[in-house]
This record gives C-alpha cells, structure tokens and sequence, in this order.
C-alpha cells in the first residue's frame, strides 16, 4: 500500500477542530466585561499611587534644597564677617560638608570667581579662576540659586546650589556653594527610595532642561530626553496623572509633579503591561470556577493541536535549517501523518538535494581563489571580523613576491601562475591548523595567525621566508619573498588597523632590501 493512501487525515478534520476552538473562544467571550473592568481598576490605581509618589518626592526634594539654602546662608553669614580669614573659610568648609552628608564638596569662591577653598581639597581646582557659566552666573545674579546640571571642573556631572556672601556693609564678597554629585549614590536617591513605590514603578527627575538627574540606571543619569509628555507637563507647572508612553516608546502608567523654584520635573511611571500583570492570575481563577468541567474539554482539543501541529513545526523549524548537511535526515525523522504534512515533507527532502549541491558549488567559488586554492579577500575579511568580534587576539603576515614581474616578463603568464601555485603551496604548508592562508591578489598573500603574538608571527615568518628561498620552484629558478608582521594591539585594535600595519612593515622590507622579515 502505497503512502498516501495510509494517511487518512486531511484538512477537513482540521477545520473540525478548528470548530471546537471558535466554541471555546465563544465562551471566553463572557469574561471580558469582568476583564475590563478589573484592568481599568488596576490602572486607575497605579496612576493614583504614582501620582502620590511624585508629589511626595518633590516636596521632599524642595525640602532638601530649602534645607541646604538655609545652611548655606547661616554659613554666609559667619563669612561675611571674617571672609579674609583662611581658618574660617577652612572651618566653615569642613563643617559644611562633614554635618550634610548630601554636600560631596563645599566651595567658596571670591567675588572675581576665584576658588579659594574646598572640601575635599582639589588642588587643580583651588586657586584657579573658575570660568563656568553656572559660577559666572551665581557671581552675576547674587541670590540663592540651584544650578543646572553640569560638568564640573573636576570631571564630574554635578547640581552646584550657592549662596551669596556679603559683608555686614552689604558688600558683595563671593560665593559659597555645595556641589551634589549626580553620577553617585546621594542625596536624591535617598530622598526617592524614600517613599514606597510599589512592583515595578521607578522615578526620574529632569532639571529643566529634560537633562536627567536622577534615574534608577545611574548609566542614563546626565542623558537629556527628547519630548516626554509628563515632563513637558510638570515643567509648565502642571501635577496629576497620565497614562502615555515614555521616550524609550513603552506604555506607562505615570505620576507627575514639579518641584517648585528650580523647575524640576519629577516622574514616577510604571509600565502598563506590568501594572496588568494581575489580570492573567484573576482570570485563571475565574476560569476554574466557571468551567471547571470544560478544562477536561480544553485538553482535549489541546493535545489534538500539538499532535497536529508538530509535524508542521517540525518541517517548519527545517525548513530554515535546509542548507545545514544533517537536514535529510532531520526531515526523514519527521513523522508526517497526514496527507499535507506528508506532501510537504517530500518537497522539501527534493528541494534539499538540489539546494545543498547549488549551495556547495557556489561557497566553493566565493571562499576560494580559483589559481591557489587559497581563500580569497571575502573568506579572508569574513575570518578577520569573526576574530574581532570574538575579541581573539591574532597577527597577521603580509606577503609579497621579490621582483615577481620578471617572472612573467621573462616565462610568460602560464609560467607565472603556475609559480603563484607553488609558492601558495609552500605558505600553507609552512603555515597551522588554524591559521588562514589567503591570496589577496596578484603575488601578494596574506597569513591570519589567531592566538599569536608578534614574535611567533615572525619566526613563522621568518620559516616561510627561508622556505620560499632554499626552494626550486620550477621553471622560473630560485625567488624570494618580503613579509610584513603585525598583531592586534591598543594601536591596532581593528582589522583594518592591523592589515595597514602589516602592509607597512612589508612596504619597509620593499624599501630595505627585499628578502626580509619586518615585525612590529
């Protein structure tokens, strides 16, 4: 008996099935109304808690910046009176920074902009002039301010909060100000985590200008956002919540509020599908306990579709896998007991043969140099870029016959083919296992070395070089070679740098004499 003949089920018994799934989804039907009505609960509870949460943040942040204003200015104060005195700007640093650990530097800075203390002490920095726009600014302005944030002289990403000093006459003296480092654990993850945020909900703050100084990935910290619905809003003074979606395009369930006086935005979000997670749990309980009976059904036609459905996704996953030499007999262990499964097994088990035989013809024509049998400049990049990704260090021989032109103007082309094949014979043969020799064109060759430094590479180079000339290669006599050697370093980290490397060395042993080796 034949095989189709054996195999007695077709798509007819498939649409039945198909049948008995559109019931079932019928009656799934029903509970989507329960469905609506518990997610749109769970939203409206998650935007009210994060709503919560900003408010809550910005006032504890504008408490803070209140809070450093006022000792700011107790500080000015005891200045203005001595502000010549270098123990007291010493001793007002110190205690600054050592009562507030949210100061991670204290600065004073005389009215011309010159940093006359600091603590910690950085030398480069006391002293100096300091020409930054947020310094020149507070000079200028001569009020309590909060800068943006900024880079500061020191190389870090930074929130610079200052207080004018003047003296008991109203003269106008400097500066003193508290940097708060944004890139650290400070003060601003303290105020936030300070506060309960359920599940997976995290904050952000922006300054004004959408520039984030705040993020639960410090990575992003200093990064500035493009239009963000809830920050647009809260820097127009706005506070409430939003459903939106985020600049990273993720729907989220967000909180929004501004803290006063500096214009900060403070957001506190959720991803929507993670706030809904509680949904998939409601509905299984829903479902057990308005068709506890129909599961018995459910597993029926559960079992029905994987039977059904596994020779397709069998033949399927093949199917992306027919280049692959094991794919026959991956399709033969299929087992296709139906009719259509069965047809399209045969098909691809035709198809396997004629593409497995184009496919091998084909990547022997494009990885190989059809004089030398060597690998040519596409297997040749294809191996440099799979060593570079894989992060393998590796060196590289550039090789070039000695005055190979007087070989074809003295013996003919035919003579000269015939010695590219000879000495491609002798490089692969003076080469490894794993090393890769490649014609690179005309009587140049290039050697891939992986795993070897730079003085392996020589001597190997230097093996091939003594090979080449202790050797009769017929008709055209005896024949030298020049060899440049390069290896992946800090200064030739790419492919490209090291192959330039190489062709400089072999240029250098052109330009010395010939016959040589040339590393470095």
């Amino acid at each position: 008996m034949s095989q189709s003949s054996s195999v007695s089920i077709g798509l007819r018994g498939l649409i039945l099935i198909l049948v008995l799934l559109a019931v079932l989804a019928t009656l799934c039907n029903s509970l989507w109304v329960a469905y609506g009505v518990q997610r749109d609960a769970l939203v409206h509870s998650a935007l009210q808690a994060n709503q919560a949460y900003a408010a809550k943040a910005a006032s504890g942040i504008e408490q803070f910046l209140t809070s450093a204003h006022s000792r700011l200015s107790y500080s000015s104060q005891r200045l203005g009176r001595h502000f010549d005195d270098p123990h007291l700007r010493q001793e007002e640093a110190q205690r600054l920074q050592a009562e507030d650990t949210a100061f991670n530097a204290v600065l004073i800075i005389d009215a011309n902009g010159r940093a006359l203390h600091m603590y910690p002490p950085q030398e480069p920095i006391v002293g100096s002039t300091l020409s930054s726009e947020e310094v020149v600014q507070a000079l200028r302005e001569r009020r309590p301010m909060v800068s943006r944030a900024y880079v500061s002289a020191a190389g870090n990403l930074i929130v610079f909060i200052t207080q004018p000093i003047f003296s008991p006459s109203g003269k106008f003296l400097g500066i003193i100000g508290a940097s708060v480092f944004l890139r650290q654990h400070g003060i601003l993850h303290t105020l936030i985590s300070s506060h309960y945020l359920p599940g997976a909900a995290y904050a952000f703050v922006t300054d004004e200008q959408r520039r984030l100084l705040y993020h639960v990935n410090h990575l992003k910290i200093g990064e500035v956002l493009g239009e963000t619905a809830t920050v647009d809003a809260a820097l127009r003074g706005e506070r409430g919540p939003m459903e939106t979606v985020n600049y990273q395009g993720v729907p989220v369930l967000a909180g929004f509020a501004l803290v006063p006086g500096v214009n900060w935005a403070v957001v506190a979000q959720q991803p929507r599908e993670q706030a809904l997670a509680p949904l998939a749990q409601l509905l299984r309980d829903m479902l057990l306990k308005i068709i506890p009976a129909g599961l018995v059904g459910l597993l029926a036609i559960w079992l029905a579709t994987q039977l059904i459905s596994r020779p397709l996704r069998q033949l399927a996953d093949s199917a992306e896998q027919l280049s692959a030499p094991q794919a026959s007999e991956q399709l033969q262990g299929i087992k296709a007991w139906y009719v259509e499964a069965a047809a399209i097994r045969r098909a691809l088990l035709s198809g396997v043969q004629l593409l497995q035989q184009k496919l091998g013809h084909l990547r022997r024509q494009a990885q190989s140099d059809p004089l030398t049998g060597l690998a040519n400049r596409r297997a040749m990049d294809e191996a440099l870029q799979t060593l570079t990704q894989a992060q393998v260090d590796y060196a590289v021989l550039a090789l070039d016959i000695d005055f190979f032109k007087r070989v074809n103007d003295t013996f003919g082309h035919d003579i000269g083919d015939e010695t590219l094949k000879q000495v491609a014979a002798i490089i692969a043969h003076s080469s490894r296992d794993n090393d890769l020799a490649c014609r690179a064109g005309g009587e140049e060759f290039t050697l891939i070395l992986p795993g070897t430094d730079l003085r392996a590479a020589s001597d190997i180079a230097e093996r091939i070089r003594h090979s080449i000339a202790t050797t009769q290669i017929l008709p055209s006599g005896t024949l030298t070679i020049s060899i440049g050697v390069a290896c992946r370093s800090d200064d030739t980290p790419t492919a490209e740098a090291i192959l330039k490397r190489a062709d400089e060395r072999l240029y250098h042993a052109k330009q010395t004499g010939r016959n040589r080796v040339v590393a470095g």
